[in-house]
């Protein structure tokens, strides 16, 4: 966090404090008055304050204080001349055509007005220093320090109004709020040119936010020197001169305000993000409530004079802004995660205790000062705790105000993450996987995008599965730079704005969040997930889910590639076994053949006499024997025949060239519907060789004249476990 940062929420605090110090110092006259034709004229009074006390009305002429005429002087000037409280004067005014003396005393401000700036003050340090959490999550982003900047300049703004004081303390808090009040469009202007993304104005102009900052500094330091001399060398020229300069202040603030929607509504229009103009649709929002309140006080002051309040100009500026930030944040909240949703939460809902307190004691304070006539310790106290019971009654509808606000959308997370892995339970292969990986994550957020990362080696990734409009090339392998890797190493689920250099894949894809894969404690693949088709955010419980699948994936990725080096090494065997098939069959099988052969064409010889004959017999047999036991091993090493269908056809084979010699008949009684079941070597040499002696015994001892060879399927016994819910028994 920058340390400057800190020096300037220790500024805004000392503004705020000597602010609020002198405030509470400086007195009271309760009316406000106006020059018309010469003459000082009262045109509005406070409500039990001084001046109705001692008995002034609206429309009194103001002729003199005590010796001081006021023909051409405003009233504020002589309340310098009064600087403590309980000070009396003798007013000489005209009313209804005849002199009148009043004796008028100077008070501080009432209670509930009081109770009022402490709670504004409580509340506006303790925005200023949350504030500071801001650039703790985006230290390296510039729209993030801009908006830093823009809530500390508000919170001096938040005063609204010059002291009226000599002390020094007095005109360093009235320079620092015409400082910040004249840089405060400027700040706006700065930010709406780079959030959500750099505008395309902006990249052509770099200059313009420090022309709009260099404008607003001259002007504010030219008030400044006004201000100065209109306080210690009072006079009309110099009243009626800082007077000016602080309506040009005030219209420069109202023209940048106006720039600043401008801005906006331009980003909106070029912009074709879904999720970003919706966020700039909030900006365009609070953008047009600040414009307008500054605006009717630069250009329209007369309307706030319709408005009877005594504090209507500060309220209107200050409500402005409020709509101003709270927008802000809610379109960097709302549809950014920079991980502090739940404190942006809570902050709103403290706000709105404090809001509800508030304004429910001075309503409560007002309505009953209409019914009696001194308010008591007792009274304040009983209305106060009527506020916070108000508030408690409301508290749950505030919460779901605010839940609401960022559409939250509650499932239960275990049943979700249980049926994810039921859809993808004994699933192996890597493309049927990746695929099912995305339809049952889909099936839970819905993406408008998605895309499945994986790693090869060191930093080089390459798109395994994308889903989405924008896609990136399949297969095409890229490297990510070394803070994406530190990011997915963290194992924390992230959104592609919180990295200062984004890899391409980030800037052809509208990602919202970066889910990392991490595997014994490095990264082994990311997803990045687009928004939702609905358009909402994702949810805490989203980015919680999201982990917890993460997790599932990681596993089922760790089982599918062992499946995948065990069918590896069957498919290796498998060949080793074909190739072993057919060198036999080549070879050896080869050699026996020829050697049956060149046995027989000796014994058939004539010169060959009986013996010889006999042992060549022996040798032509122990060939053909030898050759028939290595028909069957080729036959049982090769993985074509690894199946029943392959079995049967075998036995068949093997049965009708066995009986042909006998007069035996040989029939196969199988089922029509036969499972294509798979059968390891043993298997099936067991059942060839139980076959081969089945059919020896009846030739031999039988005296049959057929044999039926049957297969039955039958559920399997207990103990056993059979393919497919039943066991086949040959018979």
């Amino acid at each position: 966090m920058p340390f400057w940062a800190f020096f300037l929420i220790i500024f805004v605090i000392t503004v705020k404090t000597a602010w609020i110090i002198i405030t509470y110092q400086t007195p009271v006259d309760g009316i406000l008055t106006e020059i018309r034709n010469g003459e000082c004229i009262v045109s509005q009074i406070d409500p039990k304050g001084p001046a109705e006390k001692s008995g002034l009305r609206i429309g009194d002429v103001v002729i003199s204080v005590d010796s001081m005429r006021m023909e051409e002087f405003y009233f504020t000037h002589y309340i310098l001349n009064y600087p403590a409280i309980d000070e009396t004067a003798i007013y000489r005014i005209e009313r209804d055509g005849k002199e009148k003396i009043i004796l008028f005393t100077f008070g501080g401000l009432s209670a509930g007005i009081l109770w009022f700036f402490t709670g504004v003050y409580i509340l506006f340090i303790l925005c200023s220093i949350a504030s500071l959490y801001i650039l703790l999550k985006n230290p390296g982003t510039t729209a993030a320090r801009i908006f830093f900047i823009y809530i500390q300049l508000f919170v001096i703004t938040s005063n609204a109004g010059f002291l009226e004081s000599h002390s020094p303390f007095s005109f360093f808090v009235n320079v620092s709020f015409i400082l910040a009040f004249t840089l405060l469009g400027a700040v706006l202007v700065h930010f709406h040119l780079l959030f959500p993304r750099p505008s395309v104005f902006y990249k052509k102009f770099h200059q313009i936010p420090a022309i709009i900052y260099g404008m607003g500094i001259i002007l504010s330091l030219y008030a400044s020197v006004l201000l100065f001399q209109s306080v210690h060398q009072p006079s009309p020229q110099s009243d009626a001169i800082f007077s000016k300069a602080i309506d040009y202040a005030l219209r420069f603030s109202a023209l940048t305000f106006l720039f600043a929607m401008i801005v906006v509504i331009s980003q909106f229009i070029t912009i074709e993000s879904t999720l970003e103009r919706n966020q700039l649709r909030i900006l365009i929002v609070g953008s047009f409530f600040t414009f307008f309140a500054t605006m009717t006080m630069a250009f329209f002051p007369a309307l706030f004079m319709y408005l009877y309040f005594p504090y209507n100009v500060e309220v209107s500026h200050v409500l402005g802004s409020i709509i101003m930030i709270i927008c802000i944040l809610i379109a960097i909240f709302r549809y950014r995660i920079w991980d502090i949703e739940v404190f942006i939460r809570k902050a709103l809902l403290y706000l709105g205790a404090t809001a509800i307190i508030i304004l429910s004691y001075l309503f409560l304070i007002w309505f009953v000062d209409r019914f009696i006539s001194q308010e008591t310790n007792l009274t304040r106290f009983v209305i106060l705790g009527i506020s916070v019971i108000l508030f408690l009654v409301i508290r749950d509808r505030l919460q779901r105000m605010i839940d609401r606000l960022f559409h939250r959308e509650t499932y239960d997370s275990a049943t979700v993450v249980s049926d994810f892995e039921s859809k993808l339970a004994g699933i192996y292969r890597f493309d049927e996987l990746k695929e099912k990986i995305f339809r049952g994550m889909d099936d839970i957020f819905h993406f408008s995008f998605f895309a499945f990362h994986l790693k090869k080696e060191n930093r080089i990734y390459e798109p395994a599965f994308v889903y989405g409009t924008t896609q990136p090339a399949a297969g095409t392998k890229y490297e990510i730079n070394h803070e994406l890797e530190e990011r997915l190493q963290k194992s924390k689920v992230f959104s592609p704005e919180e990295l200062s250099k984004k890899p391409p894949i980030f800037e052809e894809t509208n990602g919202e969040l970066v889910v990392p894969l991490v595997a014994e404690g490095q990264p082994s693949g990311f997803f990045i997930c687009g928004q939702k088709r609905s358009e909402k955010i994702y949810s805490r419980q989203d980015i919680q889910v999201l982990r917890l699948l993460a997790q599932r994936v990681v596993s089922l990725l760790h089982t599918a590639g062992l499946y995948q080096k065990d069918l590896d090494r069957h498919l290796m065997l498998e060949r080793e076994l074909t190739r072993i098939s057919q060198d036999m069959h080549d070879d050896v099988g080869a050699s026996l053949t020829r050697i049956s052969i060149l046995s027989e064409l000796a014994k058939n010889r004539a010169e060959t006499d009986q013996e010889t004959r006999q042992w060549l017999e022996q040798i032509s047999s122990t060939s053909r024997s030898v050759t028939e036991e290595m028909s069957q091993i080729i036959w049982a090493l090769n993985p074509k025949n690894d199946t029943l269908e392959g079995l049967i056809a075998y036995i068949r084979r093997f049965a009708h060239e066995y009986l042909e010699p006998t007069t035996i008949n040989c029939s196969f009684d199988l089922p029509e519907k036969r499972p294509n079941l798979p059968l390891s070597v043993e298997v099936r040499r067991n059942i060839y060789l139980v076959v081969r002696e089945a059919l020896h015994n009846v030739v031999k001892h039988s005296g049959a004249t057929e044999v039926v060879i049957v297969l039955t399927p039958q559920p399997p016994l207990p103990g056993e476990r059979g393919l497919g819910g039943e066991a086949l028994h040959p018979r």
